[in-house]
Parts: C-alpha cells; sequence; structure tokens
C-alpha cells in the first residue's frame, strides 16, 4: 500500500493538497450547517413535518456535505482518492463488529460520566420521533437513510485531520505522531458536534472523543473508511433504535 493514501505511514501529500482536502472539509460543513441559520417550517424534515419535500431538501443537503468532501480529496489526489475505499474481506467484517462492540461500550461508559460531571444533555436527532409518532417506522427508515449519507461525510470529516496532522507531526519528528492526529481528530469531531448536545464543551470532549478515537482505530487498523463508516452507522442506528423503543 505504498501509494495508499490511506496508509498513516505512506501518507505524503503536499500543503498545497491539504489545503483543498482539509478546505473541503470546510465548505461541506457550512454548506450542512446552513440550513440551521434560517430555513422555512417546510423544508424542515421531522416527525411535525415528514413531507416529501423535506425529505427530498434533506438528502441533498447531506449529498451535497458528503460530494464536496469526496471532490475535494480527488482535486488533490486524482485517482488515489479510491484507496480510500475497497471492498469489505471476511476479516475486516469481523473488526466491524469488534470495532462497534468496543465502541458502544466506551460510549456509554464516557456518556455516563460526562453526564455526571457535566449534566445530561438532549443530544439525540431521533429525540422527537416516538412509537405513536404515525408512520413511525417508515420515518426512521427515512432518517437511517439520510444518516448514513451524512455519517460517511462525518468520517471524511474526522479522518482528513487524522491524516494531515499525523503527516504534519511525523515531518515536524514529533514523538508519536499518530497521537497528534488523533487528538486533532477528536477534538475537531467533538467540537462540530457542540450544537447537538447543548453547546455542553465538557460532555462533547468527554462523551465523544474516546468513541471517536475508537473509530479511527478502526480507520488505521484497516486503511479502509468502509469500517470505520460501518461502525459509526451501526453504532448510531442502535443507539436511536433503543431510544425510540425506550418512548411510551
Amino acid at each position: 500500500m505504498n501509494n495508499s493514501f490511506t496508509n498513516i505511514n505512506s501518507t505524503k501529500l503536499t500543503f498545497k493538497q491539504w489545503l483543498i482536502i482539509l478546505g473541503s472539509n470546510l465548505l461541506a460543513y457550512c454548506c450542512l450547517m446552513m440550513p440551521g441559520i434560517q430555513i422555512p417550517d417546510f423544508l424542515i424534515f421531522d416527525e411535525n413535518h415528514p413531507t416529501f419535500v423535506s425529505g427530498i431538501f434533506q438528502i441533498l443537503i447531506v449529498a451535497l456535505f458528503l460530494g464536496i468532501q469526496i471532490l475535494g480529496v480527488q482535486l488533490a489526489t486524482g485517482n488515489r482518492w479510491h484507496s480510500l475505499f475497497h471492498g469489505l474481506k471476511a476479516k475486516e467484517w469481523l473488526w466491524v463488529l469488534a470495532f462497534f462492540i468496543l465502541a458502544y461500550i466506551i460510549s456509554v461508559l464516557s456518556g455516563m460520566i460526562a453526564q455526571k460531571l457535566f449534566g445530561s444533555v438532549s443530544g439525540n436527532a431521533a429525540v422527537g420521533l416516538t412509537m405513536k409518532t404515525p408512520h413511525v417506522w417508515l420515518i426512521f427508515l427515512y432518517q437511517r437513510f439520510s444518516s448514513a449519507i451524512q455519517i460517511l461525510g462525518e468520517e471524511f470529516l474526522a479522518i482528513m485531520p487524522l491524516l494531515a496532522v499525523t503527516q504534519l507531526a511525523t515531518s515536524a519528528k514529533l514523538p508519536h505522531p499518530l497521537l497528534w492526529g488523533n487528538l486533532a481528530s477528536t477534538l475537531i469531531f467533538a467540537l462540530l458536534h457542540l450544537s447537538t448536545y447543548d453547546y455542553n464543551l465538557g460532555y462533547v470532549i468527554l462523551g465523544l472523543a474516546f468513541t471517536r478515537l475508537i473509530l479511527n482505530w478502526s480507520f488505521t487498523k484497516t486503511h479502509n473508511i468502509w469500517v470505520s463508516f460501518l461502525v459509526h452507522f451501526l453504532f448510531d442506528t442502535l443507539s436511536f433504535l433503543i431510544l425510540l423503543l425506550a418512548t411510551k
């Protein structure tokens, strides 16, 4: 994998290439957040407005969020962007399962500690959905489809800084360069979820950082973004499903 830009040890892009990639991360995030600033109610898809128009609008937003980042990586690296993805082998499916279980355990423990120290938060996109909501399972399935696109975009948003800072730390001959890459990635990932968790800084850093470390580990172990994506998607789906089934 010497030519693979997913391999931590062989990732060597120029400053300009990283500027394009990280710039596309930032632009994509701005596009994702922009509708939340001011948007007509009829374009908001939730349990109160599960309309065809709002559903299509949400898909367009998350597709734009993902597409801009893929385009940025492609512009910067050419065909090397394909090395982010490869078909899952049998062993990698086992890694998905192992990292999913580990991520869930770590998330529960860190979430409990964070809640004790910093208080409870809403922090769940499915919080308004209940078993009494009309067409509840159809809405849930739609949300999972929409979230799958967004989650893949979130993986780009976390993994690109991981690779960039690791390369920078390696070039600067800092000890444990992967540690610096993980620190930057987890901090960025946590801070990007501030609005989701009621701007509770302590909670997002403690409650999300360790889970992100597990997701990063799944990527650096397999050099395959599909693995970290599946772990992330399964984790979110189980969390939302438990919350939904717990409602009366």
